[in-house]
């Protein structure tokens, strides 16, 4: 299934006098019966106070960032069940956004001993296509802006909304909404958008440019009797998503495409401070 089988060397992961790093890092571990709920913290320029989080989440805000839901292999298993709090800051000096996620990885490597490499790999994928039937989408009121790590969001102008992020979306429990989108941007939002479906990447395969607003409803889709008489049992995600990206004339095929592979190739507890 190893499509390329290469190792990327494009994680640096020695600290050098230039890398920029936290002055001062605080990581505990939390009780086992902790409750994450869904405020994981916050961060901010040089500085993150996160709440408890296991160490897969790190990895995944730390060298995944804005392209979907990047697999991540590898590691012990309490990777994915120890909780850490992590609260560190800098020393003033940093004033972009790219330099927290390096410092974060400097943290990593340091307290936790973190080593990861890259692959990438032929893999599973959604691919949205059009139907015959041909799309209906309203074309975007507002283009959205590309997210650069080390720049502002643009203002809205008085009495106007703020401009939306290329890639970023939102779903409630009967909606889909991604506004001023490609289509390329409109698979990226899916595949960050919280489905109970196998973690693939979505691609766009429709060969469909311009920018629009998606504003998919999900919710009221009949329910699959399981036998005569018997209540009706909600459909699953991918069921429900295929119906709502019908009625606007896409869908969805199953394919395979390549995708970036994380690896944690080693990692240890860390010695509270």
């Amino acid at each position: 299934m190893l499509a390329l089988n290469l190792s990327v060397p494009a994680l640096p992961q020695s600290r050098s006098g230039d890398r920029p790093h936290f002055e001062v890092a605080s990581v505990k571990p939390c009780a086992s019966n902790t409750i994450t709920g869904t405020n994981s913290g916050t961060t901010g320029l040089g500085k993150v106070a996160f709440n408890c989080q296991p160490l897969w989440d790190y990895v995944r805000f730390s060298y995944t960032r804005q392209v979907g839901f990047t697999q991540i292999e590898g590691g012990p298993p309490w990777v994915h069940n120890d909780l850490f709090q992590i609260t560190a800051k800098g020393d003033g000096s940093h004033t972009k956004n790219s330099d927290t996620v390096e410092m974060m990885r400097a943290l990593l490597e340091d307290r936790f001993k973190l080593k990861v490499h890259k692959e990438t790999r032929t893999v599973p994928v959604y691919a949205l296509v059009a139907t015959r039937a041909g799309i209906r989408l309203p074309a975007a009121k507002v283009e959205c802006w590309t997210e650069n790590p080390d720049q502002l969001a643009p203002r809205p102008k008085p009495g106007e909304a703020p401009v939306p992020w290329c890639g970023m979306g939102r779903r409630t429990r009967d909606r889909i909404e991604v506004h001023g989108a490609t289509m390329a941007d409109f698979c990226l939002s899916l595949s960050n958008m919280p489905f109970r479906l196998d973690r693939r990447k979505f691609i766009d395969k429709t060969g469909i440019g311009g920018h629009f607003d998606f504003d998919l409803k999900i919710s009221g889709a009949p329910g699959i009797p399981m036998e005569p008489g018997a209540a009706p049992v909600p459909m699953d995600d991918f069921t429900l998503l295929q119906d709502a990206l019908g009625r606007v004339g896409l869908k969805l095929e199953t394919a395979k495409g390549p995708d970036e592979v994380l690896v944690i190739d080693h990692a240890e507890r860390p010695t509270p401070n």
